[in-house]
């Protein structure tokens, strides 16, 4: 386990690593929000956090076809196994991880670290709000991994419950250094975020190399169904996707994944939320007719079922 930069006086949070990657990789690294994104996880009320510490493996639950997505991410388009680098984001405490670790396995998902937010030092700091507070968290948690891996081109996937569109796209501009100073302050403190933390993320980036990689894409998967149309005011790198058989579809599209891995979310989809067999042709038109998937994928997708 390690500390941030600026240790205890910059954003609680506790990061385990399992794979260093080296300063000088420049390959593609996915990131993903576990809550509301893999597991479903409940932040909007007092009870709900107050479960949250003391749930087992058993009682996490999985978003339909999730869990296929990640491992098709991991394994990769081709045919030989990828082992993409793969890390998660969070907002549950470390002392968690276990309980995660073992979730995971059940779900046959590999990855190669966890970022989470300390609720401990949380409570110490007096400043239990951090707990519903999640722009600070992901913007200082991805600066803090970017910061090990500067050159990396990451793949980012959240929800629209925890503000995620926001966070991600505030820390992709100011990666490409459209969000500077006093404009990135300004960004994060529309968002809600406590000026201790804003400081904290400006000198995280201010620690950063000139010369560093870029964020690809942002994956927000639907869980509040929000209409898409209300991401385009972050652009065009911010993907909605209707779960995660869309997502799957938006993936193989950009060559990330494999046929094998969009089936298999779809079907997990069909399955546990007992859908017709139209679900799926449903939200391949959708996701063509939003440009997530070309004509030309469909129908190479077509001959590989």
């Amino acid at each position: 386990m390690m500390e941030p930069p600026g240790g205890r006086r910059c954003y609680p949070m506790s990061i385990e690593d399992d794979r260093r990657l080296g300063t000088d990789y420049d390959g593609p690294v996915f990131i993903w929000d576990i809550d509301d994104t893999y597991l479903l996880t409940d932040f909007s009320s007092i009870k709900g956090l107050a479960r949250i510490p003391l749930e087992f493996a058993v009682d996490k639950i999985a978003i339909p076809g999730m869990p296929e997505i990640l491992r098709g991410i991991r394994q990769g388009a081709g045919p030989s196994f990828a082992a993409a680098p793969l890390y998660f984001v969070s907002s549950s405490p470390p002392q968690l991880r276990k309980v995660l670790e073992h979730k995971m396995l059940l779900d046959g998902v590999e990855y190669d670290g966890i970022t989470s937010k300390d609720w401990m030092r949380t409570f110490r700091q007096l400043r239990p709000g951090r707990l519903r507070q999640q722009v600070g968290f992901k913007v200082c948690a991805l600066l803090e991994g970017r910061s090990r891996r500067p050159l990396a081109r990451e793949y980012l996937f959240g929800d629209d419950l925890e503000q995620d569109a926001a966070g991600f796209s505030i820390y992709a501009r100011m990666l490409t250094g459209e969000l500077a100073g006093g404009e990135a302050d300004a960004a994060m403190a529309d968002e809600g975020t406590k000026k201790d933390d804003r400081r904290c993320a400006l000198s995280l980036l201010e620690a950063l190399p000139e010369t560093r990689g870029a964020v690809e894409r942002v994956f927000i998967h639907l869980q509040n169904e929000t209409p898409p149309e209300q991401f385009e005011r972050y652009g065009g790198h911010v993907v909605p996707v209707r779960g995660a058989g869309q997502l799957g579809l938006a993936l193989y599209e950009l060559g990330l994944i494999g046929a094998e891995a969009v089936d298999a979310a779809f079907s997990e989809v069909l399955e546990a939320e007992r859908l017709p067999s139209s679900h799926r042709d449903d939200m391949t038109a959708d996701a063509n007719v939003r440009g997530l998937v070309s004509k030309r994928s469909l129908r190479k997708l077509a001959l590989g079922r």
